[in-house]
């Protein structure tokens, strides 16, 4: 691996992947483009979304060549209704169904949409990698996405289900397949990337979900013995609270999200680590560094009214792609 400056480089098999992401670049972007999501009471973050992406693609790139972003707007707008659509269709008929019915009967109705949302929900994570992967090119070729939407929607039906009934404990183990089967079935020029799981499993994952699972239990026993202990004016009716009162409500609100950011820290770089392994890559991140990085990018989200997300996401990125190192294998 070499470095020069901010860049990053990786050889193998003849292959160079450069980044170089300035961050402090996205903050004009940010600001342009969250005062359009205001105007159009956030229609345009589909198009928005777009242009950050061919941003941060634009400054990546093979042999010194970047790649290229090519999805548009329209795109993710219709791709965000039909999940609307689909998702709130069946919910809509469980919330019916146990008014009309009672929670006995009405009861089989919600475990049925639950099944119909998990398995929606695994085409349109597919769908969306898919999506993703068809819409970046490099000199006119664009990646492209082996496996079966059907065999990944059916396998997340059973990952939901099984993270519902073990209280959350089955879900790195669902992160860790949904890994290998996405970007395990990536492929570029024909050559498949590969997913090796062994080396993905040997990166441990779980003394850290417990960090963020205990941690968030902790929280919300604490968070909700304050709330308690509040008037119900204050609860209930903002419009009649004291200013002192909304600001202390909206701290609070900001330590909350600051704080569930930070002790889920330690699984997010777990979780990007096993997966940097499985793809042949080392992604050294240590906890507190991701936790500065989480608080940070809660911080600016909620006090920006999501108007920096545009340069939290460039930030994230460059976080990420400069600490990853290693070897890109193909076939």
């Amino acid at each position: 691996m070499s470095r020069s400056g901010d860049s990053v480089e990786f050889s193998g098999l003849g292959l160079a992947f450069v980044q170089s992401i300035e961050p402090r670049g996205f903050l004009g972007l940010s600001l342009r483009h969250g005062l359009l999501n205001l105007a159009t009471l956030t229609a345009h973050r589909f198009w928005g979304q777009s242009k950050v992406r061919r941003r941060i693609w634009g400054s990546m790139g093979l042999y010194g060549e970047p790649l290229t972003y090519v999805g548009g707007g329209r795109e993710l707008f219709v791709g965000f209704v039909l999940k609307v659509l689909t998702i709130g269709g069946p919910l809509l008929a469980a919330v019916l169904a146990v008014q009309a019915w009672g929670p006995l009967q009405g009861g089989l109705v919600a475990v049925a949409a639950w099944l119909t949302i998990a398995f929606v929900e695994g085409l349109g994570r597919f769908g969306a990698f898919l999506y993703t992967a068809s819409r970046t090119e490099w000199r006119g070729v664009h990646f492209e996405l082996h496996g079966s939407p059907l065999e990944f929607a059916l396998a997340h039906m059973k990952d939901a289900s099984l993270t519902l009934a073990t209280f959350g404990w089955w879900l790195p183990v669902a992160h860790r397949r949904q890994a290998g089967s996405l970007w395990g079935g990536l492929t570029f020029m024909g050559q498949r990337l590969g997913f090796d799981m062994a080396a993905s499993r040997r990166r441990h994952v779980y003394s850290a979900f417990a960090i963020g699972w205990f941690g968030t239990v902790m929280m919300l026993l604490f968070v909700g013995g304050i709330l308690l202990g509040l008037t119900s004016g204050v609860v209930l009716d903002l419009v009649s609270a004291s200013v002192a009162e909304v600001i202390g409500l909206f701290a609070l609100g900001l330590a909350l999200l600051v704080s569930l950011a930070a002790v889920w820290a330690p699984y997010q770089a777990a979780r990007w680590s096993s997966t940097a392994a499985g793809l042949g890559f080392s992604l050294p991140i240590c906890w507190w560094g991701m936790a500065g990085l989480n608080a940070g990018n809660a911080t600016l989200r909620l006090v920006s009214l999501g108007i920096l997300g545009p340069y939290v996401q460039a930030r994230t990125s460059a976080f990420m792609l400069q600490r990853l190192s290693g070897t890109l294998w193909l076939g």
